[in-house]
């Protein structure tokens, strides 16, 4: 049991050489101060230990000289990992010097006094003091750092904070050790002690080792808690932020996150700041000036820093290359492959998220300027087309003398034009009205079937000979609660698409009907139909079905959308049906005022009686279509 158990004394002490010399190495390759004091601590710890052991081994026959060599290479060990915490968060410099010159006092003292090597030996009273003084100094060195790290791992990214606290559990298990150790007494010189000491160091080891180099799928496996937030984080970042600042803001305090940074930057393709947390401006700037033109990542050197403590990395914008920043911060003193590796894929996403940001901006920017244009030019023409109104009016009454044949025929078709341009103008004004919010409705009770004829009314100077339009109505009200001047334009909109879209001419009807608690005005054509897939596109705002058939035919594309809009508001919609070559169905739906059950029992008084066909023909050789 014995032999074992030196053999297992020397195989942990053997590793915790191996990890000072893995250590050590690793700040030869870098030159860091802050790896260069982790890897003296662990050196040096490592030293003691394996010192020790040879010792033992020895049977403690270079008992003061080994014992000497343990005592210098322990406390330095302890006043390292001290230094170490410095490079963190900076101690002052007279607390520095102060624990300095208490580890060399103390170890001058113990030198002194000669604490003797062997456990066996007994001690005299200033030795144990010597001792006691050892194991407290030392204690106070490693507490604070532990006390620390432990404490600055809370809120810290997943990685960051099972670095930190794998640190301190290590040298926390080294403090029981050496406690119990110290002050157990007899107790720690028996084999169970023994055992328990190499069992504490064993867990110490592969924690010490994590904390300052821990592999790859360690890492993953510490954040894979975090990937899911990561995964809604990006998308939202992507799909949802509002604007570019807000993004940026957003993306900087997930980059610090990603990597337990300590801060971050964004710089977009002509060098105005994005997002700036938690470092200066002018450093942030000098570094995003040094980004990779071929779009690597870099690792580089704050100002002022003796390490690579930044992660520079392009972002390829549709503008030019813009640059995102991320410095290392008192808990994570230095970055690796896998921290520059996450970086890289995270920018991807922030490049599509800030492109996409910069688009949707400047779309709202157009459709801003495109409803300040609506309503300036909408406004703007009213004016000279009622003076142009105002004289064909004068013309066809023959204020300003008697026309001819060929005069009134000219009349005829600039009246048609100009209703035409006084409906763009509307359809103009109200969609303006729409996006600014100002389109209110003045709510009536009203019939449908005296809207549909006012609308038929409103339309009949823009059919040809050709066109055949008719109104059906039922025989008893459809009531419902509307703006009659919205409504009208709602049924003026589609009737006038019906017109224009039958080229040839042919029969359009207009429909009024009433269904359970639905009224309906369905405009019916046989003109040139549109396929099924177009359909959806046909309400968005300026948006023309292109058609060989109807090159020809003017408008802006706001009839359909303005008409939706305003049958949404009414708490109805507008539906359609067609197919290419066999014309269009558009049926606008409203909820009844009255259901169609009480109408029946209790209808109302009709003040004037409506048709139930009122059938439009332009008549020829007639100015005006005549009602037949």
């Amino acid at each position: 049991m014995t032999a074992a158990l030196h053999v297992a004394q020397a195989v942990v002490s053997l590793s915790f050489l191996a990890l000072g010399v893995f250590t050590v190495a690793d700040w030869l390759g870098h030159r860091e101060r802050s790896r260069g004091y982790l890897a003296l601590a662990f050196m040096t710890l490592g030293l003691t230990s394996v010192v020790g052991q040879l010792n033992a081994i020895t049977n403690y026959v270079w008992g003061a000289l080994l014992s000497d060599l343990t005592l210098i290479l322990f406390m330095t060990s302890g006043y390292a990992l001290l230094l170490f915490r410095d490079t963190f968060i900076p101690l002052s410099r007279r607390l520095r010097v102060g624990a300095l010159l208490l580890v060399v006092g103390t170890t001058v003292f113990a030198l002194a006094t000669m604490v003797p090597a062997a456990p066996s030996t007994r001690s005299t009273a200033l030795q144990s003091a010597a001792t006691f003084g050892l194991v407290v100094v030392w204690s106070a060195c490693v507490i604070e750092p532990i006390v620390r790290f432990w404490s600055a791992s809370r809120g810290r990214p997943a990685v960051q904070r099972a670095r930190l606290r794998a640190v301190a559990g290590g040298y926390g298990a080294i403090l029981v050790v050496l406690l119990v150790a110290g002050f157990g007494g007899a107790a720690a010189n028996s084999l169970l002690a023994q055992w328990l000491f190499e069992l504490i160091a064993v867990i110490a080891l592969p924690l010490l080792f994590v904390g300052f180099a821990p592999p790859r799928w360690l890492r993953r496996l510490w954040r894979q808690h975090e990937e899911d937030q990561f995964r809604e984080a990006v998308y939202d970042l992507v799909l949802f932020s509002p604007d570019r600042p807000t993004l940026a803001k957003r993306a900087a305090e997930w980059a610090i996150r990603l990597v337990g940074a300590d801060g971050a930057a964004i710089f977009d393709a002509t060098g105005v700041t994005l997002a700036l947390q938690g470092m200066d401006a002018e450093p942030a700037r000098r570094l995003a000036e040094q980004a990779d033109k071929n779009r690597h990542a870099q690792l580089l050197a704050t100002p002022g820093s003796s390490r690579n403590d930044a992660i520079v990395l392009p972002l390829p914008l549709d503008a030019g290359t813009g640059a995102m920043v991320v410095v290392s911060g008192p808990y994570t003193p230095f970055f690796g492959s896998d921290e520059v590796a996450r970086l890289r894929d995270y920018a991807a996403n922030i490049t599509a998220a800030l492109d996409r940001a910069r688009v949707t901006d400047r779309l709202a920017e157009l459709e801003k300027t495109k409803s300040h244009f609506l309503n300036l030019a909408s406004h703007e023409l009213r004016s000279p087309l009622g003076v142009i109104n105002g004289y064909l009016s004068m013309l066809e009454q023959g204020v300003l003398g008697q026309l001819t044949e060929s005069g009134v025929r000219a009349v005829e078709v600039l009246k048609a034009k100009a209703l035409e341009m006084n409906l763009l103008v509307a359809q103009m004004l109200d969609a303006a009205r729409l996006e600014d919010g100002r389109l209110a409705l003045k709510r009536d009770r009203l019939d449908l079937r005296d809207v549909a004829a006012e609308a038929l009314q409103v339309v009949r100077p823009l059919a040809t000979a050709g066109h055949d339009l008719s109104l059906e109505t039922p025989p008893r009200e459809v009531v419902v609660f509307g703006d009659v001047h919205r409504l009208t334009t709602i049924v003026s909109n589609l009737l006038e698409n019906a017109i224009k879209y039958s080229p040839d001419g042919g029969r359009i009807r207009c429909i009024v009907g009433a269904v359970d608690q639905t009224a309906s005005v369905s405009v019916v054509d046989n003109g040139v139909g549109v396929a099924r897939e177009d359909i959806p596109r046909m309400f968005n705002r300026f948006e023309r079905i292109q058609n060989r058939k109807t090159s020809h035919v003017a408008g802006t594309g706001l009839g359909l959308y303005l008409s939706r809009e305003l049958a949404r508001q009414h708490g109805g919609d507008i539906q359609v049906e067609s197919r290419p070559d066999a014309g269009s169905t558009f049926t606008l739906s409203l909820p009844l005022a009255i259901p169609l059950h009480e109408a029946v029992e209790n209808p109302l008084p009709v003040t004037e009686p409506v048709a139930p066909r009122l059938h439009v023909v332009p008549s020829e050789g007639e100015s005006e279509p005549r009602l037949a």
